[in-house]
């Protein structure tokens, strides 16, 4: 059933005010963030006498170079160990047969359901009994298995045309040189929007970092804004500031890789 035009015209007017309700937010604290003390609680969303002084403060007064710095190398580890487990496990389950594969993968479904605050306490047990208290290593190993990954990135490898397979193991590749070679090409658009996926779910993350980190040189640019709102809980112009440092990185993987996705859709579509 085809939608009259007033229809077409009601869903693209909720369509805007949605968009919208995510951007103005975001246009408000972008604009406070450069905004003078005087002017922070104006209702002009944009500063008439734009300053670079709260970022000056916040990185004075709480060392949120060493929080951004933290972020990103654990981050830019943590996904990078994800996504290269993750296809090594999806590719065992969609091409191999090996008896008790449907129960292992059963067992990663499993995973997927348990959440992730009852296995918090564990995990941080373990990590105190391996002296990973307050290192990156408590940041990034205990993270590096995504069920949900396996899951995403099986089901495409099922889908892949087994024909491809068959021409690679023709050619002499095997399965090592298949996966690298043939099927991780073809499926940039999985892993480009894995990719985006994982890395805000590790960039935003919270309160695991508040848990297995203390000193400044370890703790996340998550915690850093904390410490900065708890050191001036009246400076909500450098709380803006950290809020949109903290924005970039990810607003920077999205709009990369976002731009692979479309590409490779839009080739695809041409041929």
């Amino acid at each position: 059933m085809t939608l009259g035009a007033p229809w077409r015209a009601v869903g693209h007017l909720v369509l805007v005010l949605l968009c919208l309700s995510m951007v103005v937010p975001l246009l408000v604290a972008l604009g406070m963030a450069f905004k003078p003390p005087n002017e922070v609680y104006s209702l002009v969303p944009w500063p008439q006498a734009p300053t670079l002084d709260n970022f000056r403060r916040l990185f004075e007064q709480v060392p949120f170079h060493l929080y951004l710095w933290n972020s990103i190398a654990t981050t830019a580890l943590r996904v990078g160990g994800q996504i290269v487990i993750a296809v090594l496990c999806a590719y065992a389950f969609a091409r191999w047969e090996f008896p008790g594969r449907e129960w292992l993968f059963g067992a990663v479904l499993g995973a997927m359901m348990i959440p992730h605050t009852l296995t918090m306490i564990p995990i941080y047990m373990m990590i105190a009994d391996l002296k990973w208290f307050d290192t990156w290593r408590a940041l990034v190993i205990p993270n590096l298995a995504m069920p949900f990954a396996v899951f995403l990135l099986r089901q495409h490898f099922r889908s892949f045309p087994r024909e491809l397979f068959d021409a690679a193991e023709m050619d002499g590749a095997g399965h090592w040189r298949a996966l690298w070679l043939v099927v991780l090409p073809n499926l940039k658009p999985v892993l480009s929007a894995l990719a985006i996926i994982l890395f805000i779910d590790c960039w935003n993350e919270y309160f695991w970092p508040l848990l297995v980190t203390d000193a400044p040189e370890s703790r996340t640019v998550q915690i850093g804004i904390r410490e900065f709102l708890q050191a001036d809980h009246n400076d909500f112009g450098g709380l803006m500031a950290g809020a949109t440092l903290a924005s970039l990185p990810a607003l920077a993987v999205f709009f990369l890789f976002q731009r692979k996705v479309m590409d490779t859709f839009l080739a695809s579509g041409i041929k």
